[in-house]
């Protein structure tokens, strides 16, 4: 993995950990795909990935989504539906982010996380703001 993913910006320690690989930006859509390995240290005791795992995937798409589009912006609240576990079956998810809206208050950004068959896993949503000075 390359230092460097976003421009400048260093690859934060998070997503070096997750061994996370960007797949596809689209500007125009303000869409960012990324992938993530199924790895067993991410398991519960039910051999299924941790919620708290699944949530990293999808954040730390909408993070550096943000940040292609031009925002240096913080997560201030997040959401998230879990649909299908993932499990050893699954060698890979594939995260989908986009912003969804923006205004004064914030970004909207949503994800959805995908099986490497195609099923979608879990949703997510958070809204972003600018850091407090």
């Amino acid at each position: 993995m390359k230092n460097h993913t976003w421009g400048e910006l260093p690859i934060p320690n998070i997503y070096k950990e997750l061994e996370g690989e960007f797949i596809h930006f689209d500007l125009k859509k303000e869409e960012l795909i990324c992938k993530y390995p199924v790895l067993s240290k991410f398991f519960n005791p039910m051999d299924v990935v941790l919620g708290g795992i699944l949530d990293s995937y999808m954040d730390c798409t909408m993070g550096p989504l943000s940040f292609l589009l031009g925002e240096l912006v913080v997560t201030k609240t997040f959401t998230a539906k879990y649909i299908k576990p993932v499990n050893a079956q699954s060698k890979f998810v594939t995260v989908k982010a986009w912003r969804d809206s923006v205004d004064e208050s914030g970004s909207i950004y949503k994800a959805e996380l995908y099986l490497d068959n195609n099923q979608i896993a879990s949703i997510s949503e958070g809204l972003f703001v600018k850091p407090k000075s």
